[in-house]
């Protein structure tokens, strides 16, 4: 029986405007340029792109150059999340129902800081959220493990009894099925994740 559900925050809570993907990709690549000293070129944004398939994540490339673990993130914080991202009436009446059957809580690779101003620009208060764990908080980002196994510590029950609901197959769904808990992938589908819904208002369905 699943007592308590764990979300993703980037693309999971969250909803952005068009313009956010191109400002992201032109981040995204400046920091993998001048973490490389190679110029921005197409060879360069592809190699990147298959270091991100390889590695699982923008912080698990910084990582695998060396680079400190919030290396990507603080670049990332630069932003403006006001400008980008919007609140949304199903992610707030979904979360807001569900809260009330059983905790909530949040594990996300950003640094704190941007996740508090995250959750504000989208509408999402901060005492919804039994824990707020980011990625300040742990040794190694996601897709490492560290997270996943502190949540289980945080919550204080079996990894059998935690699910957790994220975006992104292997940066979410994959380390959670190993460290034991239940999944649920939003916003696609895939054989991977226990749960899959295109909706994000359609998770009630599995309590």
């Amino acid at each position: 029986m699943i007592k308590y559900v764990w979300f993703d925050l980037e693309e999971t809570l969250t909803v952005r405007n068009a313009e956010f993907q191109k400002v992201w990709n032109t981040l995204r690549y400046k920091t993998y340029s001048e973490a490389t000293n190679k110029p921005v070129t197409p060879e360069l944004m592809e190699e990147y792109e298959q270091k991100i398939k390889q590695h699982g994540s923008n912080s698990a490339v910084f990582v695998s150059l060396g680079l400190p673990s919030d290396h990507w993130h603080k670049h990332y914080a630069t932003l403006d999340k006001k400008k980008h991202y919007r609140p949304d009436d199903k992610i707030t009446a979904t979360l807001q129902e569900l809260k009330q059957r059983m905790p909530i809580s949040l594990f996300t690779n950003v640094k704190k800081e941007e996740t508090l101003k995250i959750l504000g620009a989208v509408g999402l208060p901060t005492e919804w959220f039994t824990n707020i764990l980011t990625g300040d908080d742990i040794p190694t980002r996601k897709p490492s493990l560290d997270g996943f196994k502190e949540m289980i510590k945080r919550s204080e029950l079996g990894a059998d009894e935690l699910i957790y609901v994220g975006d992104r197959v292997n940066l979410d769904i994959v380390p959670a099925k190993r460290v034991g808990m239940h999944t649920c992938l939003v916003g696609s589908t895939s054989p991977e994740a226990e749960y899959s819904f295109e909706k994000f208002e359609d998770i009630l369905t599995i309590f």
